[in-house]
């Protein structure tokens, strides 16, 4: 018994320690284990605060981007576009899932440029040309990175816009004088040869023989009325008839009234543009408040007369004027074709910042 007590006892230390390794190593495993977790957490954590970081920044260049756009409209007058911009924040903020956009006037979050003035990595604003920047700011706190002591970060985002003329369209061919003053909303006799007989000083047009107000399409006479009524014109037509200032174009003479009248006022097909007015979404409209499209809307040629006459009159383009057509009377004298000036923006045109005051405008962002 002693013998076999002392056998297992010799053995019972040896036991112990065969078995020990193994224990090890699965304290080890399981060491790395939690190890790779924590890792794992910390990436997940970091993944879904890095998400929210890259949806916060797209969303304040969306917010800028829309504020900056929306107020170039309003350039040159600065206190007008920091309304609009500021507006615009605040309703998009209603729409953000979560997220606040901030601008504020006074970190300087809009900032404004004027003729000659340079905007830093776009260059020099020409005649006529505004400038202005919108930038947004959204506060982002972090879900998962506070336990590595981050809490939160600020993501700015901005936009810069330019306010420019437009240097070339299709045009109604018909023409105003270049000395008529651009003022917005003031009434304009725009049918030049009933001025020869309203106005007791003449006007522009007075000593111009066989002009009665209208202009031979580039592409030729034939496209004369279409161009006048403005409907469903062909690639074709629009391209060859693009107008840009300094062209010079000739006068059509000898039009006769019931072919303006057709393109312009009433027509027994329906598509003068008096009577595509009255279509919807168009039929509501007032001077006050219109759709962009409507087609009492005009691009008009504001034009110097040259010399010669009749068909050989030349009037060079100096600026377009976008008018707003109230009234047309082509069934008595005096004839007169009414309208008013209008802001108008052309969205996508090619815009020259060094042409002159055109009234005519596109905005482009240009960072």
């Amino acid at each position: 018994m002693s013998r076999q007590n002392s056998h297992v006892a010799r053995e019972g230390p040896h036991s112990l320690s065969f078995l020990s390794p193994c224990n090890r190593r699965h304290g080890v495993v399981t060491v790395w284990v939690v190890v790779a977790l924590v890792a794992l957490l910390g990436m997940a954590a970091l993944t879904v605060d890095i998400g929210q970081l890259v949806i916060a920044a797209q969303t304040a260049q969306d917010v800028a981007d829309a504020a900056a756009l929306g107020a170039g409209r309003e350039l040159p007058i600065h206190g007008t576009a920091q309304s609009v911009a500021l507006d615009l924040v605040a309703v998009n903020n209603e729409s953000l899932g979560g997220f606040t956009a901030d601008c504020s006037l006074d970190n300087g979050d809009i900032t404004f440029w004027g003729v000659n003035e340079t905007i830093p990595d776009f260059g020099l604003l020409g005649n006529y040309a505004w400038g202005m920047r919108v930038t947004t700011h959204i506060p982002v706190d972090y879900v998962f990175a506070p336990v590595l002591g981050l809490e939160g970060a600020t993501i700015s985002r901005s936009c810069t816009v330019v306010r420019m003329p437009v240097g070339g369209i299709p045009i109604c061919p018909m023409w105003v004088s270049h000395e008529t003053d651009y003022l917005y909303g003031q009434e304009q006799q725009l049918l030049m040869a009933e001025q020869q007989l309203l106005m007791a000083d003449g006007p522009h047009c007075a000593n111009i023989p066989g002009s009665f107000g209208w202009l031979n399409p580039a592409s030729g006479t034939d496209d004369f009325a279409d161009l006048l009524r403005g409907y469903n014109l062909t690639y074709e037509q629009i391209v060859a008839n693009y107008a840009a200032i300094d062209d010079i174009w000739f006068a059509q003479t000898g039009l006769s009234v019931g072919l303006w009248k057709t393109a312009l006022d009433t027509a027994p097909d329906g598509l003068a543009r008096m009577d595509r007015a009255m279509w919807e979404p168009w039929a509501g409209d007032t001077f006050d408040s219109f759709h962009n499209d409507n087609p009492r809307i005009v691009i008009i040629p504001m034009c110097e007369y040259l010399g010669d006459t009749g068909g050989g009159a030349q009037f060079q383009i100096h600026a377009f004027g976008a008018f707003y057509i109230e009234s047309v009377n082509s069934k008595k004298k005096p004839y007169d074709i009414i309208g008013r000036f209008i802001q108008y923006t052309l969205p996508g045109a090619a815009g020259d910042p060094l042409s002159p005051e055109t009234g005519l405008w596109t905005v482009k962002m240009v960072q």
